[in-house]
Order: C-alpha cells, then sequence, then structure tokens
C-alpha cells in the first residue's frame, strides 16, 4: 500500500453549511483535512490505497453517496507556479527557476494566463517532468493521471 495525496473540491456547500465536518466524517474521509478558498470547501486527502486511481475513486464514491457534489480533482487541473510549488512540496523560488529555464531542461510550457501575466500550466504535466527528472516521487504522477482519468468519467465539466 502506498499514500496519495490529492485534493477534491466540493459544490453546494460552504463554511455555514450545517454539520459540514461531521458529514463528511461519517462519509468515511477521516483521511482528510477540510480547508478554504473564500467560501469554496476543499478536501486534502492522504489516503493509502493499493493505486493513486483506488484511492481517488475511493473518495469520490464516499463523497457523492453521502450527497456532497464534487466540483473538481484539482491534480487534474491547472496552476499556477505558486499553485505548483504547494502541490510538489517544493520551494516556489526553485519552482520560478524551473519555468524559466534556469533549473532543468524541458519544463512544460503555460497553457493559459498568459495575457493576465499570472500563467497556468497543466498539473499532469508538470508531474511528468518531476518525475522524469527525479524531483518528485512516482505517486505524484500516478495521482495526477488517475485524477485525469477519474475526472473524465465521473464528473460533469
Amino acid at each position: 500500500m502506498k499514500n496519495y495525496e490529492f485534493t477534491i473540491a466540493l459544490s453546494g456547500v460552504d463554511s455555514t453549511t450545517d454539520s459540514l465536518e461531521d458529514r463528511i466524517f461519517e462519509a468515511g474521509c477521516d483521511d482528510t483535512l477540510l480547508c478554504f478558498c473564500n467560501e469554496i470547501p476543499y478536501l486534502e486527502y492522504t489516503r493509502e490505497a493499493e493505486t493513486a486511481e483506488a484511492a481517488i475513486q475511493q473518495a469520490l464514491t464516499q463523497l457523492t453517496d453521502a450527497g456532497f457534489v464534487v466540483l473538481s480533482i484539482q491534480q487534474a487541473g491547472f496552476v499556477t507556479v505558486t499553485g505548483a510549488a504547494a502541490m510538489a512540496d517544493i520551494k516556489k523560488s526553485t519552482f520560478d527557476h524551473y519555468a524559466k529555464g534556469r533549473r532543468g531542461e524541458g519544463f512544460p510550457a503555460p497553457r493559459y494566463g498568459l495575457q493576465s501575466g499570472t500563467p497556468l500550466y497543466y498539473w499532469p504535466e508538470i508531474a511528468t517532468w518531476l518525475v522524469d527528472n527525479q524531483k518528485a516521487s512516482a505517486q505524484l504522477l500516478e495521482a495526477a493521471l488517475a485524477a485525469v482519468k477519474l475526472s473524465r468519467s465521473n464528473l460533469d465539466f
């Protein structure tokens, strides 16, 4: 068994929702931390499972069975350099060097946000680069790929 870290955002609930923490815990999600970005709740998981796909699918099933609506799996989407650094547990200044080509070669190009000056990178591409360059564990990439697969098959975006 391996530990996988992933983040799931919820829709239709906020910090004023009655017994939110209790409902999450009772759903079987006792391996998560409830957080908020403004009023949007998200769950930071560290889940032990045979595969990342099994870990994420179990969490999705538990949440939907408990009546929650899943907004997104963060590892399947786009991130800023700051967000990528946090997800990989690497200093932001180090990620800045990667993104600007000062350290390592072939860092993924941003996909969006160029006009705004806040480039957005596709997390699975960054996770691939990190693992290929021995800067992160294989579980990081496995979680990203599983999140993409499960987002496509379980979520309505």
